[in-house]
């Protein structure tokens, strides 16, 4: 048979016996090759494997559309033999058509490094294996590339041509070889860096490998950076050649500076027990030192400051000395003699609670009398240079009208129906005393319909007289008997769609009604039943269902390497067993086992029995992590220390591997600190001081009632009121009560000193 033939018939001919050559084919092609991939694979040491994936391979010239199709499969094989790579499943052709540009996949049917590139970010894999499949003459051509998606650059390149497409299928390992074949690594140098002092920690800057003496890298340009607290870290740029280096990097002692900001801006400044007088911005080594703040007229301040890891800004403002104190002023009594006598007494323009004979300095004060019933009077007072006696009548207030009310009687057919007014707090009773205007008034019994009516109440009782109309009752409806005989006479009956349970001569009202009978053999039936005027009898016959003709099932045998490895079958609900029976089809085999990388198969079982064999490769031993102690010294030592974030919880030494932590120191009556941790190569130990909170500044609220024994609360707090209460600046409201009196609601603002509020019912 000539190469031209064999073409048609293996991959152009669509038939049902060429693809089960092709298939043939295949798996001999796999058997051969199957020994010596093993053995390679033993031979080289276990390698990270790759997520990639074979796209369609395009198709020109006189071959059948599925040839790209059946090549990218055989491709697969030959890549997944190779241990290298974890397989996706095979993309469409299509797939990649939506991205490529249009002149790209007709002039060559292949796709470019960024169409790949932007395959592999849609679909997750960092190699993608293209090509195609080409027939010129007698001579047949396979082309294929593979593509590192995250660079875009192309890795590797084949192709085979024979004449014969049977020789094509059995060179795809070869393809695959030249595809997948590795360069050669480049010489490594060691580096070594000595630092001073020697404990300082060293870190190799944008590369994935950590730093270690006498590390192993490709000639280049390498960035390292020395870090010691107490230090000034420091970043020193390795050139790497031809040889091995080693590298010497000195670190300077950390200095910070030290600014004090006083108010006033003209106050001196002392460092106490330092060597250097103070200057803004002083380098200071970290520690702790102690400062005095004076000026003339200022009380001098000492404060101890503590220099950790940063520049430290400290503000000061110093309070003025106290000025001596006045000379006494003299004073005189004040007596106000009100009628009635129970009235009470308030000094408007002065904080000082008035009570006969109160000691006042001279001045003009304004004097307010309040009695309940009675006008309220205000009085200016001077005060001279003698005591003042002032009398004071209150006028009586006058009597308010009483407000007039008649009464609004309904008199209800029915009596006992039921009788409500809407729109009033008031509940109706037989003669309801109402002052003038318009109610709404509601009857109703049960039975009864019922009425809303208005009643005007203008300058006399009134009785409104109702009379309820009874409801008719309803007609019952008429019923018919509803009969279904069915046969086989055991068959069930149902109504769908009512929730009435069938049973022979059912009553019914007039309609139609759905009738299912069913019986297991037997085709179900649905008809529908028309009651109109009379009884109703359904005859249903069934028809019986054919005997299912039993299935034609192969056997499926899986030998997996280890030999305890797990068999299952994906997407099926039978369970794997050695020789499991199977009807004809495809079906998704796994394969896996604790410490093993599971494999997955399809397995097509056609018109006989199929076995497969599958060998497992093992998974490497992962390498514990790097951990360091971190340890924070908070001042004062007993606050707590939270490692933010939930994943660890903090206590002294606490080891975690490298990388940024949140922490959180606090106490009580101190100011929370937040501040990050690094953790490089090292561990790490953090003082941390927390600041005083600063004290608020509370003043004492009492209140004087009228009468003593009247009830004092503040409104919209908590506080219960006291005499003396200690309360922070603000706006308060005080609410004073007593029985028989009325309640009065006062706002109270609290500024800078002590408030006396004295309060008349």
């Amino acid at each position: 048979m000539s190469g031209r033939s064999i073409s048609r018939a293996g991959v152009g001919g669509g038939g049902a016996s060429g693809l089960k050559r092709i298939w043939a084919l295949l798996a001999l092609a796999l058997w051969c090759w199957l020994p010596s991939g093993a053995t390679r694979a033993a031979a080289e040491p276990v390698r990270e494997r790759i997520p990639a994936t074979v796209i369609e391979f395009s198709v020109r010239g006189e071959l059948n559309e599925q040839a790209g199709a059946i090549i990218a499969d055989l491709m697969m094989s030959a890549i997944a033999n190779t241990g290298r790579f974890t397989l996706k499943d095979r993309l469409p052709l299509t797939a990649a058509a939506k991205i490529a540009k249009a002149q790209e996949l007709g002039s060559t049917g292949l796709l470019d490094p960024k169409t790949a590139a932007e395959l592999g970010r849609l679909y997750g894999v960092d190699a993608v294996v293209t090509g195609g499949v080409s027939k010129l003459g007698d001579l047949i051509t396979v082309t294929a590339r593979l593509i590192d998606t995250k660079t875009a650059s192309l890795l590797g390149s084949g192709q085979v041509q024979d004449k014969s497409i049977d020789a094509i299928q059995i060179k795809i390992n070869d393809l695959a070889a030249m595809v997948l074949a590795s360069p050669a690594p480049p010489p490594t140098y060691a580096l070594t860096v000595r630092t001073d002092p020697a404990d300082a920690g060293v870190r190799l800057l944008n590369h994935p490998t950590p730093y270690q003496p006498g590390i192993r890298l490709p000639a280049g340009d390498y960035e390292f950076e020395a870090t010691k607290p107490g230090h000034v870290a420091r970043k020193v740029t390795a050139k790497l050649r031809d040889r091995d280096l080693t590298l010497d990097i000195v670190l300077e002692k950390a200095r910070y500076g030290l600014t004090v900001r006083p108010d006033p801006p003209d106050a001196r400044i002392r460092l106490l027990g330092a060597p250097a007088p103070y200057q803004p911005g002083i380098a200071l080594s970290p520690g702790d030192y102690e400062i005095e703040v004076s000026r003339e007229g200022y009380l001098a301040h000492k404060f101890p400051v503590r220099i950790i890891d940063s520049e430290l800004s400290v503000p000061v403002t110093l309070e003025k000395a106290p000025l001596p104190p006045p000379p006494p002023v003299r004073q005189y009594r004040l007596t106000v003699q009100v009628e009635p006598s129970q009235a009470t007494v308030r000094l408007l323009n002065s904080k000082t609670p008035y009570q006969p004979g109160v000691p006042l300095a001279p001045g003009s004060y304004k004097v307010e009398i309040r009695q309940a019933g009675y006008e309220t009077a205000q009085v200016a007072v001077p005060i001279i240079d003698s005591d003042v006696t002032v009398p004071v009548k209150l006028v009586k207030k006058p009597e308010p009208p009483k407000a007039v009310q008649y009464r609004l009687t309904v008199a209800p057919d029915p009596p006992d129906a039921r009788i409500r007014l809407l729109g009033v707090k008031a509940t109706y009773q037989p003669g309801l005393s109402l002052p003038p205007g318009s109610y709404t008034v509601e009857v109703s019994k049960s039975g009864y319909q019922s009425q809303r009516l208005t009643a005007r109440i203008a300058d006399g009782d009134i009785t409104l007289p109702v009379t309820l109309i009874k409801q008719p009752e309803p007609e019952p409806p008429t019923l018919y008997r509803l009969t279904v005989r069915p046969d086989p006479p055991d068959a069930r009956v149902r109504l769908p769609g009512s929730k009435l349970t069938y049973k022979a001569g059912i009553s019914l009202p007039p309609g139609s009604y759905t009738v299912e009978v069913a019986k297991a053999g037997y085709e179900s039936q649905r008809l529908t039943a028309r009651i109109a005027d009379s009884d109703v009898t359904v005859s249903v016959a069934l028809v019986k269902q054919p005997e299912p003709e039993p299935p034609t099932v192969y056997r499926l045998t899986v030998r997996p390497d280890p030999a305890d490895a797990r068999v299952r079958l994906l997407g099926s609900r039978t369970e794997y067993r050695p020789g499991v029976t199977l009807p004809p089809g495809n079906y998704t085999v796994e394969v896996s086992k604790p410490g093993y990388d599971a494999q997955r198969l399809t397995a097509r079982i056609a018109d006989n029995d199929v076995m497969m064999t599958v060998a497992l490769a093992k998974q490497p031993e992962p390498e514990p992590p790097t951990v360091y102690r971190l340890t924070v010294r908070p001042d004062p030592p007993d606050a707590r220390v939270r490692l933010l974030g939930g994943r660890f919880s903090y206590k002294a030494g606490v080891t975690l591997p490298p990388g940024s932590y949140g922490l959180e120191v606090s106490r009580p009556g101190y100011e929370t600190q937040r501040l990050t941790a690094r953790i490089a190569d090292s561990d790490v130990t953090l003082p941390v001081a927390l600041a005083k909170q600063p004290e608020p500044s509370r003043y004492a609220l009492t209140v004087r009632p009228d009468p003593a024994d009247a009830r004092v609360r503040l409104r919209g707090t908590s506080t219960v009121y006291r005499p003396g209460l200690l309360l922070a600046p603000g706006s308060y409201t005080v609410e004073v009560s007593s029985l028989g009196y009325e309640t009065r609601q006062i706002p109270v603002r609290i500024a800078d000193g002590d408030v006396t509020l004295p309060v008349a019912l």
